[in-house]
């Protein structure tokens, strides 16, 4: 029973290592689990698993927010005009977190 803790928490080492890996690695999900050698199911899991214990890295990547629609006054806009336009982002990162950006 002792091997049996043992092996477990040295696979939780590598999944830890693996997600942190991952976090930083800019790939897909799909091409980073064929480069690990590993089915992406498995990697699904042991991110849900240690995510729900608190022990995962975070899921860092690209976040797709989609596009963000025109008005009819961007629309009838010269170039120089929409890139002096202001913009403004919030992003709640959870725990307190709060990205602003604007840009006037």
């Amino acid at each position: 029973m002792v091997g049996m803790v043992v092996k477990q928490s040295r696979k939780e080492v590598e999944w830890r290592q693996r997600l942190a890996r991952f976090a930083t690695c800019g790939q897909q999900i799909k091409s980073f689990c064929k480069a690990e050698l590993v089915s992406e199911a498995t990697f699904y899991r042991w991110r849900k698993q240690l995510a729900e214990r608190g022990d995962a890295t975070p899921a860092v990547g690209f976040v797709d927010v989609g596009v963000m629609s025109s008005t009819p006054e961007a629309q009838s806009m010269t170039q120089d005009q929409l890139a002096s336009a202001a913009l403004e982002v919030r992003l709640d990162l959870g725990d307190g977190v709060v990205l602003h950006i604007v840009r006037r």
